[in-house]
């Protein structure tokens, strides 16, 4: 007897058998890898303006514990960084608790120097681990491989789809393309800092956050969504 061992890994109902435990992992091996917030930020406030110092920087925070991204920003003055973390994640709505769990944050900060003063934008993507689980079952990713590192992709592939204004709205609920074939359905929310990141807020004290709470695949989108996310001139609804 001879086993197809793609045919074994592409198996729904093992999939479905081993989302929350891949789930968990990557949870756990953030939380094991997470970063130190305030000595990033403080590490972040030592921005120079020129190209050398930037690039030692830029170095410096790459190599920090839970950094997952790392790079100048496009007028060469500035950075742009992520750094994923493990928090209580709360999803509500209409005012209400509907669950909480331990899921990831990823916080995306901006720093830039403005008047000689370092300012450090902030916004956020939250992954319940629900959204975790989703992602494995719905996906075609190889089972075989770490979870996480995929997950810090799909981070980076909502903060590109915000940055451009890619949202898909289709009768109240929001959309991102992911970086796997597919959506990130959730809802735009607010974060509280944690006060120990001594963060002077400029403006509003809360920062943006996107709460990724389910994965669709192309067989799980509405039709308006998925034309949408396919963006082909050629498909229209008459």
């Amino acid at each position: 007897m001879q086993m197809n061992h793609a045919a074994f890994a592409r198996s729904p109902a093992l999939r479905v058998s081993l989302k929350r435990g891949l789930a968990r992992q990557a949870i756990a091996i953030a939380e094991r890898t997470a970063p130190d917030l305030p000595g990033l930020w403080r590490m972040a406030a030592g921005l120079r303006p020129n190209a050398k110092a930037l690039q030692r920087l830029a170095s410096r925070i790459k190599g920090h514990r839970g950094v997952t991204r790392v790079a100048l920003a496009r007028d060469g003055r500035g950075l742009a960084l992520t750094a994923r973390a493990v928090r209580q994640v709360e999803a509500r709505a209409e005012g209400q608790t509907v669950f909480h769990e331990t899921g990831l944050i990823y916080l995306r900060a901006q720093v830039a120097l403005a008047r000689g003063v370092t300012t450090i934008r902030l916004c956020a993507v939250s992954f319940c681990g629900h959204a975790l689980e989703r992602l494995v079952e719905r996906s075609d990713l190889p089972l075989e491989a770490a979870l996480l590192p995929r997950v810090d992709a799909e981070a980076q592939a909502i903060f590109r789809g915000w940055e451009r204004s890619a949202l898909i709205l289709d009768e109240g609920d929001e959309y991102y393309p992911a970086a796997t074939p597919g959506v990130w359905a959730g809802g735009h929310d607010e974060m509280a800092p944690d006060p120990d990141w001594n963060l002077i807020p400029d403006g509003a004290p809360m920062l943006p956050m996107f709460s990724a709470r389910t994965f669709l695949s192309p067989d799980q989108m509405r039709p308006a969504v998925w034309l949408r996310w396919r963006d082909d001139p050629a498909c229209r609804i008459l």
